[in-house]
């Protein structure tokens, strides 16, 4: 464990971490069938016009939205690497939950209504008052944070 790790706040990281998995596994589906289609418009470049006058006023447009191109292309590789990496330092984490925990942590954090609606519906999943929601979510948050950062 590094020294940093005693100065982070882990609960408010692993929150954090727990919120940004819907993006990131979108990210690691999506962002290759986004490249391959920019990758085919690469194959057609623009034809020039029949009277030999520039379609624009730059006489470079065309290499320069290319090399844009090119670079969205290497900006979406680079997402898509940091998704998958993500995925792999998250996962196993979140897999040592148990499935009430799990529960917990989604509901409380992840569904969508208001808090209260979100601790009424867990409170009446698992038969407890609202005081047990929020004991039983920090239990749960602290084993996330545990298993994603080690023991502070």
């Amino acid at each position: 464990m590094h020294v940093m790790t005693k100065y982070l706040d882990t609960r408010k990281a692993a929150i954090a971490a727990m919120q940004d998995y819907p993006i990131m596994e979108h990210a690691a589906e999506q962002t290759s069938e986004v490249a391959d289609q920019l990758r085919s418009d690469l194959v057609h470049p623009a034809s020039p016009r029949l009277d030999g006058m520039p379609r624009h006023a730059n006489p470079h447009a065309g290499e320069n939205r290319i090399a844009a191109t090119l670079d969205k292309i290497d900006l979406l590789a680079e997402r898509q690497r940091e998704a998958r990496e993500y995925l792999a330092w998250f996962l196993p984490a979140w897999a040592l939950l148990s499935e009430d925990d799990r529960f917990v942590l989604e509901g409380f954090f992840l569904a969508e209504g208001s808090q209260d609606e979100r601790v009424t519906a867990i409170a009446d999943h698992f038969y407890i008052e609202r005081d047990s929601v929020y004991r039983r979510k920090n239990r749960a948050l602290d084993r996330l944070a545990n298993a994603l950062y080690g023991r502070c």
